[in-house]
């Protein structure tokens, strides 16, 4: 569960970010644009690449579990980047407990 929060969390830092300097970018060139649009796509790309480079780090075979936490890590990692990271993890944190 750590490992998997700890992941989480830099995929909503890079996602936030990478967000902000993009919206920077963009309100720079007079673009217009979605926040929350960008803010997904970015945090999905984040969640799928990072699964994949822990995958190949740590020479883990893809199983169905792994499957479901990749799937989850991008549900979460959408969450964090429209909702926050303290919001999702205190979420987390209340249903892991009441168990």
């Amino acid at each position: 569960m750590e490992k998997f929060l700890m992941i989480l969390m830099v995929c909503s830092v890079m996602t936030s970010l990478t967000t902000e300097a993009i919206k920077k970018l963009l309100d720079e060139k007079g673009k217009k644009y979605s926040s929350n649009i960008l803010a997904t796509i970015l945090s999905i790309i984040y969640a799928v690449g990072i699964s994949v480079a822990y995958l190949i780090l740590t020479e883990t075979a893809f199983t169905p579990q792994i499957a479901v936490y990749i799937v989850a890590l991008i549900i979460l990692s959408f969450l964090c980047a429209t909702l926050g990271y303290d919001k999702v993890v205190q979420t987390i944190s209340q249903l892991h407990s009441t168990r």
